[in-house]
């Protein structure tokens, strides 16, 4: 009985958390249209349709909200795309499931 709370307590404290991280995003900027040697994209979101492409090195899917984070050299630029068919390199790092997505690649979301 008692582990059983200790597990509904550890899983509403999770669910809290969640909208608290996902209110701490902005729009996205212009900057996210570059890609660099040394960039590093964050991503996680909501997805359907994920597809791998024929030749395989990329991911297509529709982005129902992904939350994504791009750590440049010069900076960090971070937002939400919403409603959008987005395309990311088949190495990222990370879980690719049928409705969701979190990881890493190297470079930044070409949107």
């Amino acid at each position: 009985m008692k582990s059983k709370a200790i597990g509904i307590l550890v899983c509403m404290m999770m669910l809290a958390t969640i909208p608290i991280a996902a209110g701490l995003n902005c729009d996205i900027g212009s900057k996210c249209e570059t890609t660099g040697l040394f960039d590093k994209t964050i991503i996680r979101g909501i997805v359907l349709y994920p597809r791998i492409s024929q030749d395989g090195k990329t991911i297509n899917f529709l982005a129902l909200r992904l939350s994504f984070r791009t750590i440049y050299l010069d900076g960090i630029t971070h937002g939400i795309v919403k409603f959008q068919r987005i395309q990311i390199p088949s190495n990222f790092k990370g879980y690719f499931g049928k409705f969701y997505i979190i990881g890493t690649f190297r470079g930044s979301l070409d949107i």
